[in-house]
């Protein structure tokens, strides 16, 4: 988990998956979903399995501190 903070943190993204996707807290539950998946995926090493769950970890925090997103422009002016 340290790892992939500090990896977050850092001003190089060209390998950095996580800093190329916009930052919602759909894609993060959509992400978290699916390092759940791979977590339980019996192909991947132990290894393997703890990284995924770390990840799955990081969004599910990420989905949780992220606020609300702002309602389109439309809507409120509907209401």
């Amino acid at each position: 988990m340290e790892g992939l903070l500090l990896t977050a943190k850092s001003n190089e993204d060209k390998y950095l998956y996580l800093a190329k996707i916009e930052k919602t807290t759909k894609n993060f539950k959509m992400l978290r979903k699916e390092f759940a998946s791979q977590t339980r995926a019996p192909l991947h090493a132990d290894f393997d399995r703890g990284y995924f769950q770390a990840l799955e970890s990081y969004m599910k925090k990420l989905e949780r501190s992220e606020p609300q997103e702002p309602e389109p422009e439309d809507s409120r002016k509907a209401a």
